[in-house]
């Protein structure tokens, strides 16, 4: 069976896990186990894994969930550590230069040469490619070769949602070779955009925007997934609430943009996102206004609330 036939049997299901799994991604290392287990279902089969900086903070995680009956399996990446400097500097925002996806670790084959991705999206990505499982020592995609998931799903929040595309399709090169998947589905939240043009038609080719159902799931209210494709809507988008940005939000978004342009590749989402309208937290009212509505509605559990409104049917 096609994998979008399959999904579509039970669709709200996917989502509701996807975004449910991304949250506890961020958990503590020692709960992920059992939190899978009692909220989605799954098992836990490889990871959760991570690296860590000097300073014993966490800047790269992964797991992997899947359910043995029906041959699903989930790759789930975490977002960005708020902690982690590594994090926000190497990944989320290292957005002037750019490196060619196909010179990703392994070398991913089909991939053309225009191919190319933030160099904050490379390192997430290179950093994910080195996780190993604490148990078995294998890799995430060794441990894929190995297990050869009937379906395979990849999913995360934020700075994983951004990297939601691009492990995408590696695994897909990686694992069944250059042409359209088959076998493989995607759920983003909040993603920011991980390439330019050479790479969206790249990755398009390989999921055709026929599957039934629009993969990267964004809150109307979110500034993430604009970035860094306009900046006229990050500055627009509480104006409708009379919530105007100081000048220490609009210089950083400013410089980010720029390093953005020089980039020169033209940072774009390579497929529309379904828009979920957004609630606007009226209870902000001190500190950093503007900042603070801005991570709330970025917060994973704001988007779990946000997919269960929009796929009520949650359950298997």
């Amino acid at each position: 069976m096609d994998v979008f036939d399959n999904i579509g049997r039970n669709y709200d299901f996917y989502p509701n896990t996807s975004i449910a799994l991304c949250a506890i991604a961020y958990d503590d290392m020692s709960a992920i186990h059992r939190e899978v287990a009692s909220q989605t279902g799954l098992r836990v089969v490889w990871g959760p894994a991570e690296l860590k900086s000097w300073d014993d903070i966490s800047y790269s995680r992964a797991y992997v969930a899947g359910d043995i009956a029906t041959g699903e399996y989930f790759v789930v990446i975490r977002g960005t550590n708020f902690d982690s400097i590594v994090s926000w500097r190497k990944q989320d925002f290292d957005l002037a230069k750019t490196r060619p996806f196909g010179a990703l670790p392994g070398n991913p084959p089909g991939v053309p040469a225009d191919a190319l991705i933030a160099q904050g999206s490379f390192n997430g990505m290179s950093d994910l490619l080195k996780l190993r499982d604490p148990a078995t020592g294998a890799s995430m995609l060794e441990f894929l070769h190995i297990l050869k998931p009937r379906y395979l799903y990849v999913t995360g929040h934020s700075l994983g949602g951004t990297l939601t595309p691009t492990l995408f399709a590696y695994l897909n090169a990686m694992l069944y070779g250059t042409g359209p998947t088959t076998n493989m589905a995607l759920w983003s939240f909040a993603g920011l955009t991980a390439g330019g043009t050479g790479f969206n038609a790249y990755f398009n080719s390989i999921l055709p925007n026929d599957q039934g159902f629009l993969w990267r799931i964004q809150n109307s209210l979110d500034v993430a997934p604009l970035c860094w494709w306009s900046y006229p809507g990050i500055q627009q988008i509480y104006v409708p609430y009379d919530l105007h940005w100081d000048c220490i939000d609009k210089d950083a978004v400013q410089d980010l943009f720029a390093d953005a342009a020089k980039a020169g590749i033209g940072y774009a989402h390579p497929q529309p996102g379904l828009l979920l309208p957004g609630a606007f937290d009226h209870s902000i009212l001190d500190g950093d206004i503007w900042a603070l509505q801005a991570l709330h509605q970025h917060h994973p559990a704001t988007y779990q609330a946000l997919v269960k409104t929009r796929y009520p049917n949650g359950g298997r």
